[in-house]
């Protein structure tokens, strides 16, 4: 099989799921006057927990999306990784939250990670770690949260503290509980959502990450990542299922693969992983920082062009905002993908050469996903 771009284990669009509909609360005056004050440097700071573990509460949204990306890794390994990959990564989040970390840091290399989680149509809440200075904010103190100064600052609700940055849009989930959860360790969506516990305990080391989770204590999720390595990068994929029937759909979704990806299950979750030398590694922005209003039908969906002999399969991992995803050659529209989960194998003839495109739908719109020649 031979493919002109470098290898690529997965492609999609602008995200890797849909977000959930409706609008959170906003931390009104009375609430930020009234909170308790949480010392950050309690025991149950939660400081040996990733910032997703930590900082998303049980409240709000039962449909999440989220996004993780540790940039002390990309340092460390930016001789490693080819250059234009390097300055393809984003350092700051995107909008207001841009806004308020560039007034609080001294320059991008004061940015130490940077995680999003929000629901369908909106911005989402950030939380940035790294070093800051609370007295750089460009509005009037509000209160104070344990080591935290607390902020309303035109549409958001903003929290600083010398190591970390919370920031609460109006539609975003409500700030008392996001510093609630990461600060005291109290209503963490971990503690209450075992499902949503068992995914992120399997990614919590990422160096990048885009996933989703709806439901409670039951409910179900996927989630991508990558672990950046010296040598070698390691991509995963996790599946969390209501029940453990679901996991026989993942391991089907993986037959035929190549030998070097390992596939497991443990009970509910499905598990696969696969190492690529780290000079190969491509970024690509499954949760691409966006406003309000997503424009564009987006889904998220992998394209592996190495799974079977002249062919390619094409695997639905989430819906987004579209009502399908078409995959398309010269000879038109070859297969439709209308369920998560879903896998297609497109099969050639020896010899043949075509360009693969993959289109999210919705309400005739069209938004190209992916664009990919190959060979066979």
């Amino acid at each position: 099989m031979k493919y002109s771009s470098r290898r690529r284990l997965l492609a999609a669009g602008t995200s890797l799921t849909a977000l959930s509909a409706g609008c959170l609360d906003r931390l009104s005056d009375d609430e930020a006057a009234d909170s308790e004050e949480p010392d950050e440097s309690d025991g149950n700071d939660g400081s040996d927990l990733s910032l997703l573990e930590r900082w998303v509460p049980a409240s709000g949204s039962s449909e999440l999306l989220f996004h993780y990306r540790d940039l002390t890794a990309v340092r460390q390994y930016k001789n490693e990784l080819r250059a234009d990959v390097v300055e393809s990564v984003p350092t700051l989040p995107d909008g207001e939250s841009r806004e308020v970390v560039e007034q609080v840091t001294d320059g991008e290399s004061a940015v130490d990670s940077v995680c999003r989680f929000g629901s369908e149509g909106v911005a989402g809440n950030v939380v940035v770690s790294g070093s800051f200075d609370p007295g750089a904010v460009d509005a009037d103190l509000e209160s104070a949260a344990g080591d935290f100064e607390v902020f309303e600052r035109d549409d958001v609700s903003v929290a600083v503290s010398a190591e970390t940055v919370v920031v609460s849009p109006t539609d975003g989930a409500n700030l008392e509980a996001i510093l609630k959860a990461g600060v005291e360790g109290t209503d963490r969506r971990i503690d209450t959502h075992g499902n949503f516990a068992k995914l992120t305990d399997r990614v919590g080391d990422s160096t990048f990450l885009w996933g989703e989770y709806e439901g409670g204590d039951d409910g179900a999720g996927a989630a991508v990542s990558w672990t950046l390595g010296a040598k070698t990068t390691m991509y995963s994929r996790i599946a969390v299922y209501v029940d453990a029937d679901g996991t026989d759909e993942f391991e089907e979704s993986f037959t035929d693969q190549p030998d070097d990806v390992t596939v497991e299950t443990d009970g509910n979750v499905g598990f696969a992983t696969q190492t690529i030398p780290t000079e190969e590694y491509e970024y690509q922005d499954m949760f691409a920082e966006r406003g309000s209003q997503p424009t564009e039908p987006y889904a998220g969906v992998s394209l592996d062009t190495n799974r079977k002999p002249n062919a390619v399969v094409v695997m639905y991992h989430s819906s987004g905002t579209a009502e399908r995803v078409e995959v398309r050659d010269e000879s038109g529209v070859r297969v439709e993908l209308t369920e998560v989960g879903q896998a297609e194998t497109i099969e050639y003839e020896s010899g043949t050469s075509a360009t693969i495109t993959v289109v999210a739908v919705r309400d005739g719109e069209e938004n190209v996903l992916i664009t990919e020649p190959v060979s066979f």
